[in-house]
Protein backbone atom coordinates (compact mmCIF):
# COMPACT_ATOMS: atom_id res chain seq x y z
CA UNK A 1 0.00 0.00 0.00
CA UNK A 2 1.17 3.72 -0.92
CA UNK A 3 1.41 4.41 3.08
CA UNK A 4 4.46 3.33 5.23
CA UNK A 5 2.50 2.20 7.99
CA UNK A 6 -0.19 0.06 5.91
CA UNK A 7 3.36 -1.08 4.34
CA UNK A 8 4.21 -2.71 7.39
CA UNK A 9 1.66 -5.31 7.37
CA UNK A 10 -0.04 -3.67 10.65
CA UNK A 11 -2.44 -2.24 8.55
CA UNK A 12 -2.96 -5.06 6.59
CA UNK A 13 -3.03 -7.06 10.18
CA UNK A 14 -6.00 -4.32 10.60
CA UNK A 15 -8.25 -5.43 8.02
CA UNK A 16 -7.42 -8.98 8.46
CA UNK A 17 -8.52 -9.04 12.18
CA UNK A 18 -12.27 -7.70 11.73
CA UNK A 19 -12.42 -10.13 8.84
CA UNK A 20 -11.82 -13.01 11.69
CA UNK A 21 -13.99 -11.40 13.98
CA UNK A 22 -16.69 -11.02 11.39
CA UNK A 23 -16.03 -14.53 10.13
CA UNK A 24 -15.97 -16.82 13.43
CA UNK A 25 -19.26 -14.71 14.86
CA UNK A 26 -21.21 -15.23 11.40
CA UNK A 27 -20.07 -19.15 11.21
CA UNK A 28 -20.22 -19.95 14.98
CA UNK A 29 -24.13 -19.90 15.01
CA UNK A 30 -24.12 -22.99 13.04
CA UNK A 31 -22.61 -25.26 15.42
CA UNK A 32 -24.53 -23.87 18.51
CA UNK A 33 -28.03 -23.55 17.05
CA UNK A 34 -28.85 -26.43 18.84
CA UNK A 35 -28.30 -24.69 22.37
CA UNK A 36 -29.71 -21.26 20.98
CA UNK A 37 -32.61 -23.59 20.47
CA UNK A 38 -32.78 -24.95 24.00
CA UNK A 39 -31.81 -21.93 25.72
CA UNK A 40 -34.98 -19.98 24.50
CA UNK A 41 -37.17 -22.54 23.89
CA UNK A 42 -37.88 -22.63 20.20
CA UNK A 43 -37.70 -25.21 17.88
CA UNK A 44 -34.45 -25.09 15.48
CA UNK A 45 -36.32 -23.87 12.41
CA UNK A 46 -37.17 -20.94 14.26
CA UNK A 47 -33.68 -20.80 15.70
CA UNK A 48 -32.53 -20.80 12.14
CA UNK A 49 -34.26 -17.20 12.02
CA UNK A 50 -31.10 -15.67 13.58
CA UNK A 51 -29.39 -16.16 10.63
CA UNK A 52 -32.02 -15.06 8.11
CA UNK A 53 -32.40 -11.88 10.42
CA UNK A 54 -28.09 -11.07 9.92
CA UNK A 55 -27.80 -11.86 5.86
CA UNK A 56 -31.29 -9.71 5.27
CA UNK A 57 -30.36 -6.59 7.61
CA UNK A 58 -26.84 -6.79 5.60
CA UNK A 59 -28.25 -7.45 2.23
CA UNK A 60 -30.25 -3.90 2.83
CA UNK A 61 -27.37 -1.75 5.09
CA UNK A 62 -24.77 -2.35 3.07
CA UNK A 63 -25.56 -0.65 -0.35
CA UNK A 64 -27.32 2.18 1.82
CA UNK A 65 -24.90 3.24 3.92
CA UNK A 66 -22.48 3.10 0.48
CA UNK A 67 -24.79 5.41 -1.28
CA UNK A 68 -25.80 7.63 1.57
CA UNK A 69 -22.43 7.77 3.81
CA UNK A 70 -20.93 9.02 1.22
CA UNK A 71 -19.32 12.13 3.73
CA UNK A 72 -17.52 9.68 5.63
CA UNK A 73 -14.02 7.85 5.14
CA UNK A 74 -13.40 4.45 4.65
CA UNK A 75 -11.66 4.59 8.14
CA UNK A 76 -14.51 6.22 9.88
CA UNK A 77 -16.96 3.36 8.19
CA UNK A 78 -14.80 0.18 9.25
CA UNK A 79 -14.22 2.07 12.88
CA UNK A 80 -17.65 3.11 12.95
CA UNK A 81 -18.61 -1.02 11.86
CA UNK A 82 -16.19 -2.67 14.18
CA UNK A 83 -17.65 -0.87 17.59
CA UNK A 84 -21.24 -1.67 16.05
CA UNK A 85 -20.08 -5.07 15.41
CA UNK A 86 -19.17 -5.08 19.33
CA UNK A 87 -21.64 -4.19 21.07
CA UNK A 88 -24.54 -5.87 18.78
CA UNK A 89 -21.95 -9.53 19.71
CA UNK A 90 -22.36 -8.36 23.35
CA UNK A 91 -25.84 -7.82 23.40
CA UNK A 92 -26.46 -11.24 21.41
CA UNK A 93 -24.14 -13.19 24.46
CA UNK A 94 -26.48 -10.85 27.10
CA UNK A 95 -30.05 -11.61 25.22
CA UNK A 96 -32.24 -12.43 27.62
CA UNK A 97 -35.27 -13.47 25.13
CA UNK A 98 -34.80 -14.84 21.76
CA UNK A 99 -36.69 -11.82 20.42
CA UNK A 100 -33.60 -9.79 21.60
CA UNK A 101 -31.16 -12.03 20.22
CA UNK A 102 -33.07 -12.01 16.94
CA UNK A 103 -32.57 -8.05 16.55
CA UNK A 104 -29.18 -8.25 18.17
CA UNK A 105 -28.25 -10.34 15.33
CA UNK A 106 -29.54 -8.19 13.01
CA UNK A 107 -27.53 -5.28 14.20
CA UNK A 108 -24.51 -7.72 13.58
CA UNK A 109 -25.65 -7.90 9.66
CA UNK A 110 -25.60 -4.51 9.76
CA UNK A 111 -22.59 -3.45 11.15
CA UNK A 112 -21.09 -6.01 8.78
CA UNK A 113 -22.84 -4.20 5.63
CA UNK A 114 -20.70 -0.87 7.27
CA UNK A 115 -17.51 -2.71 7.43
CA UNK A 116 -16.81 -5.44 4.65
CA UNK A 117 -17.69 -2.68 1.64
CA UNK A 118 -15.27 -0.14 3.34
CA UNK A 119 -12.49 -2.71 4.38
CA UNK A 120 -12.52 -3.92 0.75
CA UNK A 121 -12.99 -0.28 -0.90
CA UNK A 122 -9.91 0.78 1.45
CA UNK A 123 -7.56 -1.85 -0.29
CA UNK A 124 -8.36 -0.45 -3.81
CA UNK A 125 -8.28 3.48 -2.12
CA UNK A 126 -4.47 2.80 -1.07
CA UNK A 127 -3.18 -0.04 -2.79
CA UNK A 128 -1.58 -0.34 -6.37
CA UNK A 129 -3.61 -2.29 -8.84
CA UNK A 130 -0.38 -3.95 -9.44
CA UNK A 131 -0.13 -5.17 -6.32
CA UNK A 132 -3.66 -5.64 -5.31
CA UNK A 133 -4.22 -9.37 -5.79
CA UNK A 134 -1.54 -9.95 -2.98
CA UNK A 135 -3.24 -7.48 -0.59
CA UNK A 136 -6.76 -8.27 -1.48
CA UNK A 137 -6.28 -12.13 -0.57
CA UNK A 138 -3.93 -11.81 2.83
CA UNK A 139 -7.74 -9.70 3.82
CA UNK A 140 -9.63 -12.52 2.34
CA UNK A 141 -7.27 -15.13 4.26
CA UNK A 142 -9.22 -13.51 6.96
CA UNK A 143 -12.17 -15.71 6.51
CA UNK A 144 -9.83 -19.00 5.90
CA UNK A 145 -8.43 -18.57 9.14
CA UNK A 146 -11.87 -18.11 10.70
CA UNK A 147 -13.13 -21.32 9.32
CA UNK A 148 -9.58 -23.36 9.92
CA UNK A 149 -9.10 -21.85 13.34
CA UNK A 150 -12.22 -19.82 14.74
CA UNK A 151 -14.80 -22.06 14.48
CA UNK A 152 -13.22 -24.91 16.01
CA UNK A 153 -12.11 -22.84 18.86
CA UNK A 154 -15.16 -20.89 19.01
CA UNK A 155 -17.38 -24.21 19.28
CA UNK A 156 -14.90 -26.16 21.49
CA UNK A 157 -15.26 -22.46 23.91
CA UNK A 158 -19.12 -22.92 23.54
CA UNK A 159 -19.56 -26.58 24.71
CA UNK A 160 -17.18 -25.59 27.94
CA UNK A 161 -18.64 -22.52 28.74
CA UNK A 162 -22.47 -22.18 26.98
CA UNK A 163 -22.81 -20.35 23.34
CA UNK A 164 -22.70 -16.82 25.33
CA UNK A 165 -19.01 -16.96 25.37
CA UNK A 166 -18.38 -17.75 21.83
CA UNK A 167 -20.17 -14.31 21.24
CA UNK A 168 -18.15 -12.32 24.29
CA UNK A 169 -14.68 -13.71 22.15
CA UNK A 170 -15.81 -12.53 18.85
CA UNK A 171 -16.95 -8.96 20.40
CA UNK A 172 -13.52 -8.95 21.88
CA UNK A 173 -11.52 -9.47 18.59
CA UNK A 174 -14.22 -6.85 17.30
CA UNK A 175 -13.08 -4.22 20.09
CA UNK A 176 -9.26 -4.75 19.11
CA UNK A 177 -9.55 -4.55 15.34
CA UNK A 178 -11.23 -1.42 15.87
CA UNK A 179 -8.39 -0.24 18.06
CA UNK A 180 -6.27 -1.36 15.18
CA UNK A 181 -8.40 0.77 12.28
CA UNK A 182 -8.27 3.87 14.43
CA UNK A 183 -4.66 3.36 13.51
CA UNK A 184 -4.21 3.39 10.10
CA UNK A 185 -3.41 6.33 7.89
CA UNK A 186 -6.80 7.56 5.78
CA UNK A 187 -7.14 6.82 2.43
CA UNK A 188 -5.78 9.05 -0.46
CA UNK A 189 -7.75 12.36 -1.32
CA UNK A 190 -9.30 11.12 -4.38
CA UNK A 191 -11.16 8.40 -2.50
CA UNK A 192 -13.51 11.15 -1.47
CA UNK A 193 -13.89 12.03 -5.09
CA UNK A 194 -17.60 11.63 -5.06
CA UNK A 195 -18.45 13.88 -2.59
CA UNK A 196 -18.47 15.98 -5.64
CA UNK A 197 -21.01 14.16 -7.65
CA UNK A 198 -24.81 14.08 -8.12
CA UNK A 199 -26.89 11.37 -6.23
CA UNK A 200 -27.25 10.42 -10.24
CA UNK A 201 -23.23 10.16 -10.68
CA UNK A 202 -22.87 8.18 -7.16
CA UNK A 203 -25.21 5.56 -8.84
CA UNK A 204 -23.11 5.61 -11.51
CA UNK A 205 -21.06 2.01 -10.56
CA UNK A 206 -18.58 2.43 -13.74
CA UNK A 207 -18.39 0.72 -16.95
CA UNK A 208 -18.10 -3.08 -16.77
CA UNK A 209 -19.09 -3.42 -12.91
CA UNK A 210 -22.40 -4.75 -13.29
CA UNK A 211 -21.27 -7.61 -15.25
CA UNK A 212 -18.91 -8.10 -12.03
CA UNK A 213 -21.25 -7.70 -10.13
CA UNK A 214 -23.05 -10.83 -11.93
CA UNK A 215 -19.95 -12.90 -12.25
CA UNK A 216 -19.74 -12.33 -8.47
CA UNK A 217 -23.33 -13.79 -8.08
CA UNK A 218 -23.28 -16.92 -10.40
CA UNK A 219 -19.75 -18.17 -8.84
CA UNK A 220 -21.20 -17.80 -5.53
CA UNK A 221 -24.40 -19.84 -6.88
CA UNK A 222 -22.84 -22.33 -8.26
CA UNK A 223 -20.61 -22.90 -4.67
CA UNK A 224 -23.28 -22.14 -2.24
CA UNK A 225 -26.02 -23.82 -4.66
CA UNK A 226 -23.82 -27.69 -4.17
CA UNK A 227 -21.86 -27.14 -1.29
CA UNK A 228 -24.87 -26.82 0.85
CA UNK A 229 -26.27 -29.93 0.46
CA UNK A 230 -22.81 -31.50 -0.42
CA UNK A 231 -22.83 -33.22 3.28
CA UNK A 232 -25.95 -35.11 2.64
CA UNK A 233 -24.74 -36.74 -0.68
CA UNK A 234 -21.56 -37.48 1.03
CA UNK A 235 -23.59 -39.34 3.35
CA UNK A 236 -25.46 -41.02 1.11
CA UNK A 237 -22.50 -42.19 -1.00
CA UNK A 238 -19.98 -42.72 1.64
CA UNK A 239 -21.49 -43.00 4.75
CA UNK A 240 -20.55 -41.23 8.11
CA UNK A 241 -22.06 -38.70 10.50
CA UNK A 242 -21.01 -34.66 10.51
CA UNK A 243 -17.86 -35.17 12.15
CA UNK A 244 -16.86 -37.59 8.97
CA UNK A 245 -17.95 -34.96 5.91
CA UNK A 246 -16.02 -32.36 8.79
CA UNK A 247 -12.64 -33.67 7.43
CA UNK A 248 -13.81 -32.88 3.37
CA UNK A 249 -14.15 -29.24 4.45
CA UNK A 250 -11.17 -29.02 6.58
CA UNK A 251 -9.45 -30.20 3.02
CA UNK A 252 -11.54 -27.31 1.39
CA UNK A 253 -10.93 -24.13 4.20
CA UNK A 254 -7.02 -25.79 3.51
CA UNK A 255 -7.46 -24.77 -0.02
CA UNK A 256 -9.41 -21.99 0.64
CA UNK A 257 -6.15 -20.30 2.58
CA UNK A 258 -3.43 -21.45 0.63
CA UNK A 259 -5.29 -19.74 -2.37
CA UNK A 260 -5.58 -16.69 -0.59
CA UNK A 261 -2.29 -16.58 1.11
CA UNK A 262 -0.87 -16.74 -2.37
CA UNK A 263 -3.31 -14.55 -4.74
CA UNK A 264 -0.25 -12.49 -5.75
CA UNK A 265 -0.28 -15.61 -8.95
CA UNK A 266 -3.41 -13.06 -9.98
CA UNK A 267 -1.14 -9.71 -9.92
CA UNK A 268 1.81 -11.36 -11.57
CA UNK A 269 0.43 -13.75 -14.50
CA UNK A 270 -3.50 -11.04 -14.81
CA UNK A 271 -6.27 -11.34 -12.90
CA UNK A 272 -8.36 -11.59 -15.66
CA UNK A 273 -6.85 -14.31 -17.42
CA UNK A 274 -6.38 -16.20 -13.84
CA UNK A 275 -9.74 -15.89 -13.23
CA UNK A 276 -10.42 -17.04 -16.87
CA UNK A 277 -8.61 -19.87 -16.12
CA UNK A 278 -10.26 -20.74 -12.79
CA UNK A 279 -13.68 -20.21 -14.04
CA UNK A 280 -12.95 -23.07 -16.33
CA UNK A 281 -11.55 -25.49 -13.82
CA UNK A 282 -14.46 -24.92 -11.48
CA UNK A 283 -16.59 -25.35 -13.77
CA UNK A 284 -15.08 -28.94 -14.49
CA UNK A 285 -14.98 -29.53 -11.22
CA UNK A 286 -18.68 -29.50 -10.27
CA UNK A 287 -19.13 -31.79 -13.41
CA UNK A 288 -16.62 -34.54 -11.87
CA UNK A 289 -17.47 -33.67 -8.45
CA UNK A 290 -20.61 -36.82 -8.52
CA UNK A 291 -17.68 -39.13 -9.96
CA UNK A 292 -15.33 -38.15 -6.49
CA UNK A 293 -18.00 -38.71 -3.78
CA UNK A 294 -17.55 -43.07 -4.99
CA UNK A 295 -13.94 -42.48 -3.44
CA UNK A 296 -12.51 -40.61 0.02
CA UNK A 297 -9.50 -39.94 -1.29
CA UNK A 298 -10.69 -38.46 -4.98
CA UNK A 299 -13.36 -36.50 -2.68
CA UNK A 300 -10.58 -35.19 -0.67
CA UNK A 301 -8.56 -34.27 -3.51
CA UNK A 302 -11.58 -32.05 -5.17
CA UNK A 303 -11.97 -30.52 -2.11
CA UNK A 304 -8.84 -29.40 -1.48
CA UNK A 305 -8.85 -28.23 -5.41
CA UNK A 306 -12.05 -26.17 -4.84
CA UNK A 307 -10.82 -24.14 -2.04
CA UNK A 308 -8.06 -23.13 -3.98
CA UNK A 309 -9.94 -22.15 -7.08
CA UNK A 310 -13.03 -20.57 -5.00
CA UNK A 311 -10.36 -18.41 -2.92
CA UNK A 312 -8.74 -17.65 -6.07
CA UNK A 313 -12.49 -16.12 -7.54
CA UNK A 314 -13.20 -14.91 -4.95
CA UNK A 315 -10.04 -12.86 -4.58
CA UNK A 316 -9.57 -12.42 -8.40
CA UNK A 317 -13.52 -10.76 -8.74
CA UNK A 318 -13.05 -8.49 -5.85
CA UNK A 319 -10.25 -6.95 -7.03
CA UNK A 320 -11.39 -6.10 -10.46
CA UNK A 321 -14.40 -5.26 -8.93
CA UNK A 322 -12.10 -1.99 -6.94
CA UNK A 323 -10.52 -1.34 -10.25
CA UNK A 324 -13.39 -0.89 -12.45
CA UNK A 325 -15.69 0.99 -9.62
CA UNK A 326 -13.49 4.48 -9.38
CA UNK A 327 -15.23 6.67 -7.11
CA UNK A 328 -17.93 4.53 -6.52
CA UNK A 329 -16.00 1.71 -5.23
CA UNK A 330 -17.87 1.60 -1.96
CA UNK A 331 -21.35 1.68 -3.09
CA UNK A 332 -19.64 -1.27 -5.89
CA UNK A 333 -18.49 -3.20 -3.43
CA UNK A 334 -21.36 -3.04 -0.85
CA UNK A 335 -23.57 -4.66 -3.82
CA UNK A 336 -21.24 -7.31 -4.08
CA UNK A 337 -21.66 -8.38 -0.74
CA UNK A 338 -25.81 -7.93 -1.77
CA UNK A 339 -25.20 -10.69 -4.74
CA UNK A 340 -23.12 -12.78 -2.53
CA UNK A 341 -26.07 -12.70 0.08
CA UNK A 342 -28.54 -13.48 -2.53
CA UNK A 343 -26.67 -16.36 -4.16
CA UNK A 344 -26.77 -18.04 -0.74
CA UNK A 345 -30.92 -17.50 -0.07
CA UNK A 346 -31.38 -18.82 -3.80
CA UNK A 347 -28.82 -21.16 -4.19
CA UNK A 348 -30.05 -22.82 -0.55
CA UNK A 349 -33.72 -22.59 -1.71
CA UNK A 350 -33.31 -23.48 -5.59
CA UNK A 351 -30.66 -26.10 -4.78
CA UNK A 352 -32.47 -27.89 -2.11
CA UNK A 353 -35.58 -28.29 -4.71
CA UNK A 354 -33.32 -29.24 -7.71
CA UNK A 355 -31.58 -32.10 -5.64
CA UNK A 356 -35.06 -33.47 -4.27
CA UNK A 357 -36.43 -33.99 -7.49
CA UNK A 358 -33.54 -34.85 -10.06
CA UNK A 359 -30.49 -35.22 -7.64
CA UNK A 360 -26.69 -34.53 -6.40
CA UNK A 361 -25.83 -35.20 -10.29
CA UNK A 362 -28.40 -32.39 -11.48
CA UNK A 363 -27.40 -30.04 -8.47
CA UNK A 364 -23.68 -30.39 -9.80
CA UNK A 365 -24.74 -29.76 -13.45
CA UNK A 366 -26.43 -26.68 -12.30
CA UNK A 367 -23.67 -25.90 -10.54
CA UNK A 368 -21.41 -26.24 -13.45
CA UNK A 369 -23.92 -24.07 -16.18
CA UNK A 370 -23.03 -21.10 -13.38
CA UNK A 371 -19.96 -21.21 -13.46
CA UNK A 372 -19.84 -21.35 -17.25
CA UNK A 373 -22.49 -18.12 -17.23
CA UNK A 374 -19.63 -16.30 -14.72
CA UNK A 375 -17.37 -17.13 -17.42
CA UNK A 376 -19.34 -15.66 -19.97
CA UNK A 377 -19.80 -12.46 -17.78
CA UNK A 378 -16.06 -12.10 -17.37
CA UNK A 379 -15.09 -12.27 -21.29
CA UNK A 380 -18.53 -9.40 -21.66
CA UNK A 381 -16.76 -7.50 -18.99
CA UNK A 382 -13.21 -7.78 -20.37
CA UNK A 383 -14.82 -6.60 -24.01
CA UNK A 384 -16.08 -3.11 -22.41
CA UNK A 385 -13.71 -2.87 -19.31
CA UNK A 386 -11.96 0.84 -18.60
CA UNK A 387 -8.67 1.32 -19.19
CA UNK A 388 -7.28 0.15 -15.62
Amino acid sequence: MHDGKTKSGGGVAALVLGVVAIGIEGLIVAPVLADISGAFGVAPAQAASVVSAYGLSLAIVAPLVALLGWRVSRKTAMRAGLIMFTAAGLLCACASSFQTLLLARAACGAAVGIYLPACYAYVGDTTAYEQRGRVMGRVMAGWSLALILGVPLGSLLAQFWGWRSAFIVTSALSAVAAVMVARLPAGPPQAAASSLLPLSGRLYLGKGVPALLLLNFFDMLSFYGVYTFLGVAVRQRLGGGSGFFGWFVCCYRLGLLLSTSNARVLDRFGKERVLGLVLVLLAGLLGLLPAALQHVTALAGVMLVWGVLQGLAQTGSATLVTAASGTARGLAMACMSCSTYMAVGIGSFAGGRLMHAMGFEALALAGTLSAVLALGLLRRYSAAKPTI
